[in-house]
């Protein structure tokens, strides 16, 4: 069951559709004992997704391309640049959010952001995102 949360997880971290949030509630549901398990696993997917968007933007300029399938929209490009000019990889704890999230991790590679603090910041992000919801949901600190 945890593997189905972390590819899940996993893709909804890289440029595919996903809902890894439906997903790790319903699992909880299911079976309420393996919240912390599930938490962990889609903690970690995530942020593995996460790398994988980063490392195509960082691959993308290092090999002096634009592949347009990995560039996220002008307007997605126009909320997330402002985050990353302001806030370098801290922004990256925005990881998680809908619509900027990708355009975050994608740009953030481009722009060669420090790889171990982008990541530390993806995972701290990714966790609280996963642990308030468990939280909310009543699987977790009760």
């Amino acid at each position: 069951m945890w593997w189905l949360m972390f590819f899940s997880a996993l893709s909804s971290a890289t440029l595919l559709p996903g809902s890894s949030e439906v997903l790790i509630v319903s699992l909880a549901v299911r079976e309420p004992e393996m919240a912390p398990a599930l938490l962990v696993s889609a903690t970690l997917g995530n942020t593995i997704g996460g790398y994988i968007t980063f490392f195509m933007g960082w691959g993308a300029v290092v090999l002096g391309r634009r592949y347009t399938g990995w560039l996220p929209s002008e307007k997605e490009q126009a909320r997330a640049m402002p985050w990353l000019k302001r806030y370098g990889w801290w922004s990256l704890l925005l990881s998680w959010t809908p619509v900027i999230g990708d355009a975050l991790c994608l740009l953030a590679g481009a722009a060669k952001l420090p790889i171990i603090q982008s990541g530390l910041a993806m995972l701290v992000g990714k966790a609280l995102r996963y642990a308030v919801l468990l939280y909310v949901a009543g699987f977790l600190g009760g």
